[in-house]
């Protein structure tokens, strides 16, 4: 890996983090430091921690991928650039020498341990799992015909889950890429996130909460007619949050009606009971949200769709709602 020299500038605040394209990136790492950045504007990445704001200036011809690729562990975060991988560890950026194919802008990343595992985002479709170990790329050989790859992520110390963009199949391999089960979901495609003992897989319209072998514990279903005389339409997922063991907090939209009413709800998985978020009369129908993230100061990142395309965010502090 070869360190990338950048500029450092600490201490902003929340005004100077520049935005106004679509597209941003926006990320949470497992320390719970929030990443933003914008792939098709000067490459600029910033940091905030809950105590500050750090801004990291690239050299030009360095640019996030624009899938926004992310994955953090306690020693890494890892981005996709429009041609690699790069890592932020010990406060400073190393890059990951490309592999050779059409397009090696990255799709989905996943270190684990001494390896970086990557769907790239290859003009052939994305079909293959590549695995970096230190030293070069190698194709992962699961002996399985993948279509159009979605997610790759890990579920233990040892198992990956992948999923696809549109197969209601996910698969659990081992860190070699073999085989080792596989199980139906109840659409495609799904996205994916995962705690210390389960995996939640959710569509426009379903939330699937299986543990790690991937067996159905339960599911939450937003067409379902009982929840639609409750809120009185249709409703979609926009974003959900894992809080802790046995709480998720949920961000919900009328289907086909614009503007929008915005549902924050949370969701405990022990009653299987959904309750109002206390922030839930400050999301109103004309914030068009797309995700939210919690930084470590208790505020809450809303991240917002505008006009022309643009993107930025809304920002409330949990402490001070009513």
């Amino acid at each position: 890996m070869q360190e990338i020299k950048i500029n450092v500038t600490k201490n902003l605040h929340r005004d100077s983090i520049i935005t106004g394209f679509e597209r941003i990136l926006f990320e949470r790492d497992c320390l719970g430091n929030l990443w933003i950045g914008s792939w098709n504007q000067s490459p600029i990445l910033y940091k905030n921690d809950g105590v500050e704001i750090t801004r990291y200036e690239f050299p030009i011809g360095i640019y996030l991928a624009s899938d926004n690729p992310f994955h953090s562990n306690p020693d890494t975060a890892s981005f996709g650039t429009s041609n690699s991988v790069i890592f932020f560890n010990d406060d400073k950026f190393f890059n990951l020498p490309a592999p050779k194919l059409t397009n090696s802008a990255p799709y989905q990343i996943l270190n684990i341990g001494l390896y970086t595992y990557v769907i790239f985002a290859n003009t052939s479709g994305r079909k293959q799992i590549h695995k970096w170990d230190g030293t070069h790329w190698e194709t992962l050989n699961s002996k399985l015909e993948f279509q159009n790859l979605r997610n790759l992520n890990q579920i233990s110390n040892n198992r990956i889950l992948v999923t696809e963009n549109n197969l209601e199949t996910a698969y659990i391999l081992n860190l070699e890429g073999n085989f080792i089960s596989e199980f139906s979901t109840s659409g495609a495609p799904m996205n994916l996130k995962i705690n210390s003992d389960k995996i939640f897989l959710y569509s426009d319209s379903k939330l699937e909460v299986r543990n790690k072998d991937g067996e159905l514990k339960h599911i939450l279903d937003l067409y379902d007619e009982t929840m639609k005389t409750y809120f009185g339409s249709y409703l979609e997922f926009l974003d959900i949050s894992i809080d802790d063991h046995s709480n998720l907090t949920l961000l919900l939209k009328e289907r086909n009606k614009s503007p929008s009413k915005k549902h924050l709800l949370n969701f405990n998985l022990d009653t299987l009971t959904l309750t109002q978020h206390p922030l839930y009369h400050k999301i109103t129908p004309d914030l068009n949200v797309l995700r939210f993230e919690k930084d470590n100061s208790g505020y809450l990142w809303f991240k917002i769709f505008g006009n022309h395309y643009s993107e930025s965010f809304y920002i409330i502090n949990q402490e001070l709602a009513s």
